[in-house]
This record gives C-alpha cells, sequence and structure tokens, in this order.
C-alpha cells in the first residue's frame, strides 16, 4: 500500500475514533443530566466575605450526610424571594456558617426551612405571612456574617436577624492568630487600640487566584460539565475513603469523642490568644447588634449546640471533660448569653437543651451514616429539634 493511502487510512481511523469519543461523551453528558447527577463546586470569590455561593448552582453534596444543593438567583441556599417584602409579612433573616447552609441535609429539613413552616401557627403571627430567608455559608466566622448583614441582608429589610453561633470554631475563625495561615476572609483586628475591619485578604494570593479568569474558567468548565464533575467527585471519593480507612483504625482504640471537633480551650479560656479570640467575637457581636439596629430589625442570638456537649452518653461524655479538666461545658453559650443581657439583645442557647433530648432519646443529633455518628454537623434530628425550639423562643417572645 502506497505511504499516501497508509496515512490517510490512519487519519481516517482517528478522526473517526475521536468522532466516537466525542459522541461517547454527549451521550454520557445527557445520560448524567436525565439522571439528575451532578458534583458541582459551590462557592466562588467574593470582595466583601472572601467567598459566597454561585447564584444558580445545583448539585449533591455527599462527602457528609447527602442533601441536594440549590442555589437560588441571589447567592442564598434557599428558595427565591424578592428583595422587598411583601406586605403584612414578617420576614426573618438567618446568618451563620455551615451550619446554617445546612447542604448536609435537603433544604426541606432544615432548622430554616422548619421555622418558615412552623412560625404561622402561632398566636404571634396570625393572619400573617412569614418568610425565613436564610443567608448561611460554609466556613463563615462572625465577621463574614457581619459583612453579609451589612451588603445583603440588610436589601430585604427584615424584621429579625437569626445570628447562628456555632462557638466550635467560631471563636477560631474570628481571630487571625488562630486562623489558618491560608484563610482568606475579613477580620477584625486590633489597631491603635480600636477594632477595625481588616479587608487584607483580598491582597492574597489565594484569594487573587481564585478571583482570577483562569480559575473562573476551569471551574465554570468543571460546572458545565456533569462528566467533569463526576471525575471530580470519584477522586475526592477515593481520597476519602482512604482517610476513613485510616479513622477507623484509629478509632478502634481511641476514644470517639476526640473525632467530635473538640478544643478543650474553648471551655476555659486561659490562653492569651483565646482571651484575644473572645474578646473580637464579642466585638463583632455588636457590631452585628448595632446593624440590626440601623436597619430597625430585631437581634436574635442563638448558640448551637457543639457535638461534644450533646455525645447521648452522659457518663461517657462527662468523663471526658472531667479529663480534659473542663469545669463548665456550658461556658461558650453561657458567655454569649451573658453578653445579651449585658447589650440587651435577646440570646437563646441550645447545648443544654439538645444534651438533655439525646440523653432523653438516646438519639445522635449531629453526624450521618457516611461519617462517625455525633460528629460533625446537624442531621435531620437536630435539625428538627433546633426547628422546633428558636420557632418557640420567637413565638413567645414580646416585640
Amino acid at each position: 500500500m502506497p505511504k499516501s493511502n497508509k496515512l490517510k487510512q490512519l487519519s481516517g481511523n482517528l478522526l473517526l475514533g475521536l468522532g466516537g469519543a466525542i459522541f461517547a461523551l454527549i451521550i454520557g453528558e445527557i445520560a448524567l443530566r436525565i439522571m439528575g447527577i451532578a458534583y458541582p463546586s459551590f462557592y466562588q470569590a467574593d470582595p466583601h466575605r472572601g467567598h459566597a455561593l454561585i447564584p444558580g448552582i445545583s448539585g449533591w453534596w455527599k462527602h457528609e450526610g447527602k442533601g441536594w444543593v440549590s442555589v437560588n438567583k441571589d447567592g442564598l441556599r434557599d428558595k427565591n424571594y424578592i428583595k422587598e417584602k411583601p406586605e403584612n409579612t414578617f420576614r426573618i433573616a438567618v446568618i451563620g456558617d455551615s451550619f446554617a447552609e445546612a447542604i448536609q441535609v435537603n433544604a426541606e429539613d432544615t432548622f430554616w426551612s422548619l421555622m418558615e413552616k412552623k412560625l404561622p401557627q402561632c398566636q404571634k403571627f396570625q393572619n400573617k405571612n412569614v418568610e425565613v430567608i436564610n443567608f448561611g455559608v460554609g466556613d463563615y466566622g462572625t465577621a463574614q456574617e457581619y459583612m453579609t448583614l451589612k451588603h445583603h441582608v440588610s436589601e430585604y429589610s427584615p424584621d429579625l436577624v437569626v445570628l447562628a453561633v456555632f462557638t466550635g470554631n467560631d471563636i477560631i475563625n474570628n481571630s487571625k492568630t488562630l486562623s489558618p495561615d491560608d484563610r482568606f476572609s475579613p477580620f477584625l483586628i486590633k489597631k491603635e487600640g480600636e477594632y477595625v475591619l481588616d479587608l487584607s485578604f483580598k491582597e492574597t494570593e489565594t484569594y487573587q487566584w481564585r478571583n482570577s479568569f483562569m480559575r473562573k474558567a476551569i471551574f465554570s468548565t468543571i460546572n458545565n460539565s456533569r462528566i467533569l464533575q463526576l471525575l471530580n467527585e470519584t477522586r475526592i471519593a477515593i481520597k476519602k475513603n482512604r482517610q476513613l480507612l485510616g479513622t477507623e483504625t484509629a478509632t478502634e482504640n481511641q476514644d470517639v469523642l476526640q473525632y467530635l471537633d473538640f478544643t478543650p480551650e474553648l471551655y476555659k479560656n486561659s490562653d492569651p490568644n483565646w482571651k484575644e479570640a473572645w474578646n473580637i467575637t464579642e466585638a463583632l457581636i455588636k457590631l452585628i447588634q448595632q446593624e440590626t439596629q440601623s436597619i430597625n430589625s430585631d437581634l436574635l442570638v442563638v448558640t448551637l449546640s457543639n457535638p461534644a456537649q450533646v455525645y447521648p452518653d452522659a457518663a461517657y461524655r462527662e468523663q471526658y471533660f472531667d479529663q480534659a479538666e473542663i469545669k463548665d461545658p456550658f461556658y461558650p453559650d453561657k458567655r454569649i448569653a451573658n453578653l445579651g443581657k449585658e447589650q440587651g439583645f435577646e440570646a437563646l442557647t441550645l447545648s443544654p437543651l439538645f444534651q438533655s433530648y439525646a440523653d432523653k432519646n438516646r438519639i445522635f443529633l449531629h453526624g450521618f451514616d457516611n461519617t462517625i455518628m455525633g460528629s460533625g454537623h446537624w442531621n435531620e434530628f437536630g435539625h428538627k429539634l433546633a426547628g422546633e425550639i428558636i420557632s418557640k423562643k420567637i413565638c413567645t417572645t414580646e416585640d
């Protein structure tokens, strides 16, 4: 066979193979879309808060629990709401971190969704429409929640702002000293004896890369291809399984409570860096109170439960706190409640109520089948209990 014919045949085979591969990719993409399989990246860079949810994105979250995540046109993990408050409507804005974002469960099972269903049943809101709008975003500290309130929540004219405080990591996240070096977010720092907002995260390489055209193009490509999403999810799952194998081996001989995001210093407040972190946190909550007052809204600060506080085995839990030389497992909650008394805002402490419920019913309020039960975020039971308790508090609080 002449050389030219061989080249033509080879070229034809390559084109045929390429065409077949493209056809297979198209069929695979269509099939994944029909089956509703999607694992996008949910976050993008944000100039006020470091990161925020991508408007209009949707997909599954299965790394902890299992939740279908749908982000509305305004970048909220919630259904769409018009910014202008309708007449005869009591509007509540929820700000918080991953416990409020709650991507571990479906939206209808979250505490804020359950609040919107329960609150119209109480006498206080008879003949009124109640809207509970979720502004929660994972990995937020109180400074980011303050910026959310200032730049986004205020547009919705809420009657009540619910600040969800997860003391398990919020105090650390609020401190530039205690936070990881690669954390890119606003901080409240002391300068010449005064607390001021530090937005220098925008100058970091991490933020500039995440805000770059190239990075946006890469993740836009992934977010628009179900096949690429599936490949990325498979890579993450393999890595997670390796980590879980190591965890299972470790837990055979070690106390499970060591895996419940337990930070002893949170309950002691003896370290100077922690003392300053607490001072910063309280200053941020005061700023949030001032901002709510400026938009004619009330404030309810809700301290959430830490996994170790509500582990459903009293003897086991108390022994662990004793070993860590912790005198009061509710110290973080009481401190914020006392701040509320001093500053004149309503505060609700969930941990003691959660602990009592968990002990009585022998039920895990944190954790999922695909993680360590009792660890991490609230499951459906935790969200249900939180929705009931917070709704009751709002219903019985005088205007």
